[in-house]
């Protein structure tokens, strides 16, 4: 009896050391994997993540799917596993403050809409900060650290348009596909072409025609799963020309 006793706890000692083990690996999992899907373009949100030192801000930007939203949370994931997790306002310019380490916090967001659709659409991992990061320890380091030191992902400067002359155009991305859509503006009726370019982190560019009626739309595949810089240049009837759009797209990337 005393010895079947024994082996019992043995067994049962034997199993929460194996589960403690287990549950120890996966807590070091880091980054945490995630597939992020990005809400189809009627659906679209945009999200900015700042970093200054330690702290981490997330800012809402508006998008079509704004006055859909049920919910949006953002959690930030420390390297040593802790993690946080705010809800995040969709008024443009609704903003959530994180306090990280420094030492290339991973930042996810999820979106939850009134019909039930929930994407979970935002994953970066964000730089090691210098001097704020213990010296001793070794950064995550970000698959798409090499793409966003490309020369060619720098945008160029814009040239403001005349007010009496304004045009908008939308940039989203919907997993791979990049979509551009023309919004409007005074300038609308005399415009006498408007080109898109995709510039790819290797140096090679796809140019576009964009309709000047509102909703035209062009889209494009991203090359890669990191990032994308779209242009815009717009040619009046007059004879002046505007380099009037150049913004750095996040596509979608699963760790």
């Amino acid at each position: 009896m005393d010895r079947t006793r024994a082996l019992l706890v043995c067994l049962v000692l034997i199993s929460l050391i194996a589960i403690g083990f287990v549950s120890a690996t996966e807590a070091t999992t880091f980054p945490v994997p995630v597939q992020t899907v990005q809400p189809p373009a009627n659906l679209s949100i945009a999200v900015q993540v700042d970093q200054m030192g330690s702290s981490i801000t997330a800012t809402f930007r508006g998008g079509f799917g704004q006055n859909l939203l049920k919910s949006l949370q953002i959690t930030v994931i420390s390297p040593d596993g802790s993690s946080q997790t705010k809800n995040l306002g969709w008024a443009t310019g609704d903003s959530v403050t994180f306090t990280g380490t420094g030492c290339g916090e991973q930042v996810t967001g999820n979106a939850v809409y009134m019909d039930g659709t929930e994407y979970p659409f935002l994953n970066e991992v964000l730089p090691s900060v210098p001097g704020i990061c213990s010296a001793d320890y070794a950064p995550v380091v970000d698959p798409c650290e090499e793409i966003a030191a490309s020369p060619y992902l720098k945008p160029d400067p814009i040239q403001e348009i005349p007010a009496n002359k304004s045009v908008a155009i939308q940039a989203n991305v919907d997993v791979r596909t990049i979509n551009v859509e023309f919004r409007g503006g005074f300038g609308q009726n005399i415009i006498k072409s408007l080109k898109v370019t995709r510039y790819a982190p290797d140096g090679t560019t796809e140019t576009k025609d964009l309709g000047n009626k509102v909703g035209s739309t062009v889209s494009f595949l991203a090359s890669n799963n990191c990032m994308e810089r779209i242009g815009a240049d717009v040619a009046f009837m007059d004879g002046t020309q505007y380099h009037f759009y150049d913004q750095v797209l996040h596509i979608s990337r699963a760790y």
